[in-house]
């Protein structure tokens, strides 16, 4: 089955690099700019951390066991969404088992192909944190060769035996509740246990009322900061082994080595026999609910009303609908990244912290990193949601093309859909966080500006090239979105929120300052002239490539 899978893929590649020699260049460019860049960002970051001293290696320690910690649980989440398409929705899953096959040798294959699917794109964010934390700790060659090799590989491997081994169980316990009902009972379990540790374990703050307090509460804090909560977690494993010489001898190291190699082996074997025992009796559980949700009726989402919108505006927006929540891979995806929201939203309204004591230059330097996380955020939403919206139709789009409307009408709804949906969502999430930063109604008045601007360009430009580089026969909207077409999209859409966030600054700092509207209203032209070129652009071509498309 390996080499059939390595043949496959040999001849689809020599395909693609035939005929799309340009869009490969292009997406390697990006991809290698962008792990260029973001090593920078890192390494500047982590130098300026130590210039800071004692403290600051602190802190640079603490932000990498971080940083990783949630690389981890965002891989564990990518292989569970993955997976549910991988070992179940797939064709190739359903011919491959009316073959002559033990149904544990394709859980194995499956198992290889989820793995490189949900970690290739998240890969791409450690690798130029593991370049500058290692150059920082003045890592040897020979010591990268160990952590990438004996560290980060067996780091991913244990991330996606995790999520196997609760998407197993999830699909197992579906015999007796509904998939969405348990994905929402995970996120639940999630935000609760998360909320319980940050009040329980709740540290000593050193922003309260803009002042440092005693040296008592600073050591202790410092203390607390030093120390690692969780060494039981494969991030914990890795930031360890990320150690210099002087801090880490050649035994240490090799200990934590044996113990990622060990752990990765015996959750192999684990999720092996698992799967020998309840893979195929999971299988035949969920072709029992797509067997039973074939003999349903009709959804009840076609007789709501939808005030305001004619007969095949409401057509289409119900089938959209319908179509969201009969992909289990875009609706789990869609509660996780909710939860995940919901946990910044917890962080932001903790009590103890005072922002509003805060001096002015950190209110204004947490304010403008808000506003770049709400950015970040919509990106992400609008390039796991919105770009898979053509490709989605699948090989059904000529039924579209022979309904009574035109192609404009159908491209115009996907669009206002969208854009309904997403800038609801990030502008409910960012008046809640400037509620708990306590920000000014100008300042947010003017953030829900930009971020409506912001929502304009990055729907269009997702949608726009989602068309252009739709790809109707896939079915999984996670290796659509993994596509160099999506690679682009989010790229230029990073490019975007980095100079939304910059001009943002800029007004501010201007805005603070007397005498400047004439260089306000200059920022504020450019980006309105920005925004349109990424609004109008991407909108022709995706409705050219659509118009031209042929089934």
């Amino acid at each position: 089955m390996f080499r059939a899978k390595r043949q496959n893929i040999r001849g689809f590649l020599s395909g693609v690099f035939k005929r799309k020699r340009l869009e490969i260049l292009v997406s390697s460019i990006i991809v290698l700019g962008l792990i260029f860049g973001g090593y920078r960002l890192f390494l500047s970051g982590g130098e300026f951390l130590l210039r800071q001293g004692e403290l600051g290696e602190v802190f640079l320690d603490r932000l990498f066991y971080l940083g990783w910690s949630i690389i981890f649980y965002l891989l564990v989440f990518s292989n569970l969404i993955t997976g549910l398409s991988t070992f179940y929705r797939s064709p190739e899953v359903a011919f491959l088992m009316t073959l002559p096959l033990d149904s544990s040798q394709i859980f194995r294959v499956k198992f290889v192909e989820n793995l490189i699917y949900s970690s290739w794109a998240l890969l791409i964010l450690g690798i130029p944190l593991t370049l500058a934390y290692g150059k920082l700790q003045g890592l040897s060659i020979a010591q990268y060769g160990i952590v990438f090799f004996t560290g980060i590989l067996p780091f991913l491997f244990i991330a996606t035996v995790s999520a196997c081994l609760l998407l197993l169980l999830l699909v197992t316990l579906s015999r007796y509740l509904r998939m969405r009902t348990l994905f929402v009972l995970l996120g639940l379990v999630f935000t609760a246990l998360f909320y319980l540790y940050f009040n329980v374990s709740q540290q000593d703050t050193i922003l309260g009322g803009g002042q440092l307090g005693n040296f008592r509460a600073l050591g202790r804090y410092l203390a607390n900061l030093s120390n690692n909560p969780f060494p039981l977690i494969p991030s914990y494993w890795l930031s360890s082994l990320f150690l210099g010489s002087e801090s880490l001898d050649w035994l240490e190291r090799l200990f934590f080595s044996a113990l990622f190699i060990t752990t990765a082996a015996a959750g192999w074997e684990l999720v092996s026999w698992t799967a020998d025992k309840q893979y195929f009796r999971s299988y035949q559980i969920m072709e029992s609910h797509s067997s039973a949700s074939r003999k349903k009726e009709p959804s009840r989402v076609f007789s709501l009303s939808w005030p305001g919108l004619n007969g095949p505006t409401k057509a289409l927006v119900s089938k959209d609908l319908v179509q969201f929540m009969r992909t289990p891979q875009q609706w789990v995806q869609f509660l996780l990244m909710s939860f995940m929201i919901a946990v910044y939203l917890i962080n932001l309204s903790d009590k103890s912290v005072h922002f509003e004591d805060l001096p002015a230059f950190w209110q204004t330097s947490i304010y403008i990193f808000n506003f770049g996380f709400m950015g970040f955020i919509l990106a992400a939403l609008t390039a796991r949601f919105v770009y898979p919206m053509i490709s989605m139709e699948g090989r059904s789009w000529w039924i579209l093309q022979m309904s009574p409307f035109s192609m404009k009408k159908v491209f115009i709804e996907k669009f206002w859909s969208a854009f309904f949906v997403l800038f609801t969502l990030t502008e409910i999430v960012a008046l809640a966080s400037n509620y708990f930063l306590g920000q000014r109604i100008e300042i947010a008045v003017l953030a829900s500006g930009f971020l409506l601007l912001t929502s304009l360009a990055l729907i269009s430009l997702s949608l726009g090239l989602g068309a252009v580089y739709a790809q109707f026969n896939e079915t999984n909207p996670m290796k659509i979105s993994s596509g160099y077409g999506g690679i682009i999209t989010i790229v230029l859409s990073l490019i975007y929120v980095s100079l939304s966030v910059l001009a943002l600054v800029l007004v501010i700092n201007l805005y603070q300052s007397s005498g400047a509207s004439g260089y306000i209203g200059l920022i504020v032209g450019f980006v309105v002239v920005l925004t349109t070129l990424y609004t109008w652009l991407p909108l022709k071509w995706g409705f050219q490539a659509v118009k031209a498309y042929e089934p």
